[in-house]
Order: structure tokens, then C-alpha cells, then sequence
């Protein structure tokens, strides 16, 4: 045993380059695992922890004023219990530069012990002394950038400014993240919001229904629509929505995390199977030795086998450490995740830790057992590979190529298994990188054309006090504006009256907004409408196809003439002209107007003109494109390449070490012979980049096809459909391409410093 470790710790110090890049690959995989585990786990489903956490209600009903609700328990079956009502009003947020529309909700000072209560995250909550004191929904607060301590100004829908103070930030499983969800949410006291809004008729309420049967969500919805009756009803939100859209909100980069840390530990796989591999054969001699001086195969085996557990558990703790320390930092910029669930899951941990480790280690059991049958004559001589001149060789010497060209090219395929392993193993992380490369691609192309994604307005604008008139001709005198069009919100019973979806009237028949539709066509006339692919699966429907809603208990029949990707209300948007619903006898909110800017205007320059030429009287929101929030997936894509790239280079150096053993002979023959120490470095060195040219030319080939199709797939799981997709531009990747070559080259030569070093008589020697 003492042997054993004397051997191993040997080993580690003669080959330490190498030793540090296996434990670098592991800790690289095991990091990038868990911190997918985490994202997954705790990001993208925060809804049950704030389920639990707020005591909330699977259901929220957004009532007329003096709806009858106090019965309902009693009345449907499955209500548990019913949370409120709390009085509900709108407002705006005046902020310079921007107007935000706002749902102010009355809350009391003393929360019930057993009901429903927001969670609070920084500050306080309200207390009985705050006469102007509010609590606002964190993500809101934090896209509008107020903190705790700063004073607001409201505006009523009179004009009446009311400033407040903001005394918390909470969280709610009430609705999703803002902006995926709007207006913005405030809590005040019930006495702050009577004098905002003073007008009973400007108010709702809210409702919260607590159930028995999350499952039976529908049916419970239906019997209280028909208890209350559908004009009572304005709009009805269900716990999987909710949960929708908080998972929706980002997945992105818990399943890129996901999707490259499996593929990244393949590769590990294979760079493990190439290390021990070519360790056993760049010290047959050495293990052959070993042997004659009494070590059984058994002890070979599990010699070699120890030494490359001993450096997958250093991986792996390497691994743990880093997804510890980046866990909060990546969870930290995800709202909805406290810090209590910032921790990796223990199962995904174990599971994670147990299958790496497994993995690696039978990776390296066929090696290790090829090692303990090395015959002892081995250690005496070790004779040259068998092979045949491959064809690539072959053409090399028609085409009169160098003797060191040609060589290389033979080298590079003497051991075929070899060879191959080496192809597959820096192949797969080409592939990777070139389909990260596609990701990156896309999110650019989104962030620098939001319109493809619907966000072609960059500017919402809400006639506030003024009248329609008024608004619009201010609009109209604004130079920086290109066009307005007409918009509205209104929220629609969808079919089966199970639950509501907020539908957009968005310019008219005769003039539709500009929506990118990737199925189908635009709306050019009443009754035609373009949904999205989230909406289609919903509602199982086709383009081409029919659906009746109802707006105030008014049935609109609609014809789906198209398919747009927009990711608004969770990616559920159904899109019309606005005449549709006054042609239909529909009630019709109040408007807004959509403005597309001229090229090279900054949003945040019309909107200070548009709020100064109106007296700081217009609604006027910027509109935040969705891909903006996910720069932290280019940090994520950047640094798992760095893992990829590292795992193909371990294979490399593994493959330069075997040609450099497996030709030693060769070389000094032909030294011998007069070749020139740069002829030998240059045939080792061919023969590297040869394998390593082949291997990125075919990752690089399957990504291509591959990122399309991975990236619709993953549209379609957001609910966006196919049309995003944007392959990677030929730089990238041939810059991706080239530096994997050039590695391989300065891989190769490094490798050759050694014999360079050794004088010509050698050859005379064993």
C-alpha cells in the first residue's frame, strides 16, 4: 500500500500539468451541474416557496364594487377559505422621465396570524402611524429602481397627486414578476387609499380563494363565475398561472447550465477515458516494471484507478466550492429567490457528486485494467505500433509533401481507437461551443431588434387626466415619434369561463401594429386576430381556427389569422384591431398609444419631452425589452465554453503525448538520419493538429445544424414558438475554430521540448 501511494504521488509530480486539468474539468462540470440544479430547482419555480411563505390563495378575483363575496365559501364546494376583500385602485408613479401605471392594493397595519400576508423582504411593513406610508411588490421596485426610504409621487385618475413614502419591499404569490405581469403592485393602508381614490366607482376588489383541490382550479372558477355572474368578474387569476409565469421568467439559464454541464461531463467522460488511456500507454515501460518487481495486475489496476479518484474528489470539491460561492450571486439577480433558497438542493447535490464520480471512475476502469495486463517485457522494450499507411498519409506523399508533413499525417491515425476517441472528445465540446456560440447569437440579434420579439413600440403612452384628443395631439407634434398607434387592454373570459387572459386591441384593421408574425398573416379586418404560440397551445388552438370570448359578458368571436412571438402576460397574447371590439358592442378600456420612434431616438429623450410638453400630465412608460434582463446568461455561456475548451484540450495533450511515445523511435532514427529538430517538432505537431482540425471541422458542422433546432425547441418551451433561432455568424466560429487549431499546435510542440533535448546516439539504446 505504501508502495502504491509512493507510485501515485510520483506519478501526480511528474504529470502535474495534466493532473490540474482533469481536477480543472471535473470542478468546471460539477460546478456548472449544481449551479443548474440550483437555478432550476429555486429560480425558475419560486412559486410554491411563496405559496407556503404568504399562506396565498390558489385563486384571486378581481370584483366590481359591492360584488356579494362573503358567501362563497359556502355556497361552492372546495373553497377552504377566502382571503379579503381588499380594496383595489389605479394610479400612476410619476418618476422623471416615465409614468408607470400602478394597482394600489389596502392592506391593514396587523396581518391575520392564519392568512394571507405578503412576504417581506427589506424594510417594513405598514404600520398604524403611516399615514402616507407604502410597501411595494420588490420586482417592480427594482425595474423602476426605488429603494426603501425614498418618496413617491402618485397620481389618482382625477389628476390628484398624492406623495408617499416608501416604507417596504415584499414579495407575493398574488401574480408573477413584474414586468411579466403589470401594473405595478403597491400595498398602502385602507385609509391612504381612500384618499388617492376617493371615488368608490374608480375602485375594485380583490378576493383571494384558498381551495382543497388545486387540481379541481377550473371547475371551482366556473361555479364562482356563475354565483357572481360574469359582469361581476373582471378578471380571474389561477395559481398555475402564476406559477407560469414565475417559471417563465427565467429558465434560460438553468437549462443552459443544464443542457452544457451533461454534454460537459460526456466530454469529461471521454477526456478522463483519453488521459488514463494514454497514460498506460506513455508508461507501459514504467508499469511493465512495476511488475517485474512484484506488483500483481490487480495492484496496477487499482493503483491507477485510485490516482484518478484521488483527482476527481479534488474536482469535485473544487466543483462544490465554486457553485457555493456563485450560487447567491446568480440566484441574487433573480427575483422571487430569497436567500433561503439560494442552497442547492441535497438530492441534486448527492446525485450530482455520486454521478460524477461514478462516471469518472468506471471511465477509467478499461484503461486501468489494459494497464495491469502489460506483460513485464514491456519494461525491457516496448515495441513500435502497428499500423497501416492511411490514406491521408498516402496523399501527403503523392502530393510530394515534407518529409515531417508526411509523417505527422501518418502518426495521426496509427492507433485508430485512439484516434477516434481523441476526434469525439474535442469534437463535442466544438459542438457545444458552437451551439453557445447560436445562443449568444440569438439573444444579441433580440437585443438589438426587439421588434422581431413584438417590442417594435419603445414607448407606451396613457392620455392620463388629458382627454383622447388632447393626448393625441400631443403625440402628433412630437418629432421624435415615427408612428402612434391606437392601443387597448381588455381582459376576456376565455372558453369554458375557467379563467381570463388579458387580450391587446393594437392599432386597427385598417393600420395593425408592425407584429413580426413567423405563421400566417397580419389582422386586416374586425374579427381577425394573431396570437401567440403559448396562447394556441392553451386554448388548442390552430391558426385558421375560431374562439369565442367574452369582454363584460359580450361574446367576440375571433379567426386566428396568424402566429407572432411576443413574450408579454407570460408569452399568452391574442392581438387585434381596435375597432374590432366597439364593432362587436364589446366594452372598451381605456386606451393607449404605442409609439414607434424614428431610428437613433433614445427612448428616454421622447419620453422627457413628451412628460414636459404635457405638463408631466401623459402616462408615459418606456417599454423594457425581456432580453435585456438576461445579460447574466452571456457570463454563463462564456465561462462554460472556458469549460468545454479546457476539456478538449486535455484530450489533446493526452493524444500529443501518445504520438510523441509512439514515435520516439522514429524520431531519433530519423534525427539520426539528419532530420532537423524543427522537421521533428513539426511532424509531432502535424500529427495534433491534424487530429484536432478534423475533430473541430465536425463539431463545428453538427453545431451549425444543431443550434437552430435546439434554440426553437427551447422558444417553444417558453412558449414563444419557432422563429427566433439565429445561427451563429461565420467569425465566431471561425475564430472558435482557429484557436482550438492553434492550441493544438502549441500543444504539439510543447510535447516535443523533451526529445529535442536528447542527443542522436540514443537511438543506439533501448
Amino acid at each position: 500500500m505504501r508502495a502504491m501511494a509512493r507510485w501515485i504521488r510520483a506519478d501526480l509530480r511528474a504529470s502535474t500539468g495534466q493532473a490540474l486539468a482533469v481536477v480543472a474539468v471535473v470542478s468546471g462540470v460539477v460546478a456548472a451541474l449544481l449551479l443548474s440544479a440550483a437555478l432550476l430547482e429555486g429560480a425558475t419555480n419560486p412559486w410554491q416557496g411563496l405559496f407556503s411563505a404568504t399562506r396565498g390563495a390558489q385563486i384571486w378575483l378581481h370584483l366590481t364594487p359591492g360584488t356579494d363575496a362573503a358567501g362563497l365559501r359556502s355556497r361552492v364546494p372546495g373553497i377552504d377559505s377566502v382571503a379579503g376583500p381588499y380594496r383595489a385602485t389605479a394610479a400612476s408613479l410619476v418618476q422623471p422621465s416615465q409614468r408607470t401605471r400602478v394597482e394600489l392594493q389596502a392592506m391593514t397595519a396587523s396581518l391575520p396570524a392564519g392568512g394571507y400576508r405578503p412576504l417581506r423582504v427589506s424594510g417594513r411593513w405598514l404600520q398604524t402611524r403611516d399615514v402616507d406610508g407604502v410597501v411595494l411588490e420588490s420586482t417592480f421596485a427594482q425595474a423602476v429602481h426605488v429603494s426603501v426610504g425614498e418618496v413617491l409621487s402618485l397620481d389618482s385618475v382625477d389628476g390628484t397627486i398624492t406623495h408617499v413614502r416608501v416604507a417596504g419591499l415584499a414579495e407575493t404569490s398574488e401574480q408573477g414578476f413584474y414586468p411579466d405581469q403589470t401594473p405595478g403592485l403597491i400595498w398602502v393602508l385602507p385609509a391612504l387609499l381612500e384618499r388617492v381614490e376617493p371615488d368608490r366607482a374608480h375602485t375594485e376588489e380583490i378576493v383571494g380563494l384558498r381551495i382543497a383541490d388545486p387540481e379541481a382550479t377550473g371547475l371551482v372558477v366556473q361555479e364562482v363565475v356563475t354565483q357572481l355572474g360574469s359582469s361581476s368578474v373582471g378578471s380571474v387569476s389561477t395559481w398555475q398561472q402564476v406559477e407560469q409565469s414565475m417559471a417563465r421568467r427565467d429558465p434560460l439559464l438553468g437549462l443552459l447550465l443544464a443542457l452544457f454541464g451533461l454534454v460537459a461531463l460526456g466530454a469529461a467522460v471521454l477526456a478522463i477515458v483519453n488521459v488514463t488511456s494514454g497514460r498506460v500507454l506513455v508508461q507501459q515501460a514504467e508499469l511493465g516494471m512495476l511488475q517485474t518487481l512484484g506488483f500483481t495486475p490487480v495492484q496496477v489496476m487499482a493503483m491507477l484507478t485510485a490516482e484518478h479518484a484521488a483527482l476527481t474528489c479534488a474536482g469535485i470539491a473544487a466543483g462544490l466550492v465554486a457553485a457555493r460561492l456563485l450560487t447567491p450571486v446568480l440566484l441574487g439577480s433573480v427575483p422571487g429567490v430569497t436567500a433561503a433558497g439560494t442552497a442547492v438542493p441535497s438530492g441534486w447535490a448527492l446525485l450530482i457528486v455520486v454521478g460524477t464520480f461514478g462516471s469518472v471512475v468506471l471511465a477509467t476502469a478499461v484503461p486501468s485494467w489494459r494497464a495491469g495486463r502489460v506483460w513485464p517485457v514491456a519494461a525491457v522494450r516496448a515495441g513500435p505500433p502497428r499500423g497501416h499507411l492511411s490514406r491521408l498519409a498516402a496523399t501527403a506523399m503523392a502530393a510530394r509533401m515534407p518529409p515531417a508533413m508526411v509523417l505527422g499525417a501518418r502518426a495521426a491515425f496509427v492507433r485508430r481507437t485512439s484516434a477516434v476517441l481523441t476526434i469525439v472528445g474535442l469534437a463535442v465540446p466544438m459542438l457545444m461551443i458552437t451551439i453557445g456560440l447560436g445562443f449568444w447569437a440569438t439573444l444579441h440579434e433580440v437585443q438589438r431588434h426587439p421588434a422581431e420579439i413584438g417590442m417594435a413600440a419603445s414607448l407606451t403612452v396613457g392620455p392620463g387626466p388629458l382627454s383622447w384628443s388632447e393626448a393625441s395631439a400631443l403625440i402628433g407634434k412630437d418629432p421624435d415619434v415615427q408612428t402612434a398607434y391606437p392601443c387597448v387592454k381588455a381582459v376576456a373570459l376565455a372558453p369554458g369561463e375557467t379563467t381570463t387572459i388579458t387580450t391587446l386591441g393594437m392599432g386597427t384593421s385598417a393600420r395593425p401594429y408592425p407584429f413580426q408574425v413567423v405563421q400566417g398573416r397580419l389582422y386586416h379586418a374586425p374579427e381577425q386576430a394573431v396570437a401567440t404560440q403559448a396562447l394556441l397551445d392553451a386554448l388548442q388552438l390552430q391558426v385558421g381556427q375560431f374562439v369565442r370570448m367574452y369582454f363584460g359578458g359580450v361574446p367576440v368571436t375571433f379567426r386566428i389569422v396568424g402566429r407572432i412571438i411576443d413574450p408579454q402576460y407570460d408569452g399568452e397574447v391574442l392581438a387585434y384591431g381596435t375597432d374590432t371590439l366597439a364593432d362587436e358592442g364589446a366594452p372598451s378600456p381605456v386606451g393607449f398609444y404605442s409609439l414607434v420612434l424614428r431610428p437613433g431616438v433614445q427612448p428616454a429623450a421622447a419620453a422627457a419631452w413628451l412628460l414636459r410638453r404635457s405638463g408631466g400630465r401623459l402616462d408615459v412608460e418606456l417599454v423594457t425589452n425581456p432580453a435585456d434582463q438576461l445579460g447574466i446568461v452571456h457570463a454563463a455561456l462564456a465561462a462554460l465554453i472556458v469549460v468545454l475548451t479546457l476539456t478538449g484540450l486535455t484530450s489533446l495533450l493526452t493524444a500529443s503525448r501518445v504520438g510523441s511515445r509512439d514515435h520516439q523511435r522514429d524520431v531519433r532514427v530519423l534525427r539520426a538520419m539528419g532530420l532537423t529538430p524543427v522537421q521533428v517538432r513539426a511532424a509531432v505537431v502535424v500529427r495534433t493538429t491534424v487530429l484536432a482540425a478534423l475533430a473541430v471541422a465536425l463539431g463545428s458542422a453538427a453545431g451549425m445544424a444543431a443550434c437552430s433546432a435546439l434554440i426553437s425547441a427551447v422558444s417553444r418551451l417558453y412558449g414563444l414558438g419557432s422563429g427566433l433561432a439565429r445561427p451563429p455568424s461565420a467569425v465566431p466560429v471561425a475564430g472558435a475554430v482557429a484557436v482550438m487549431v492553434a492550441a493544438a499546435a502549441v500543444v504539439g510542440l510543447a510535447t516535443t521540448r523533451a526529445a529535442d533535448r536528447e542527443p542522436a546516439a540514443v537511438v543506439l539504446g533501448p
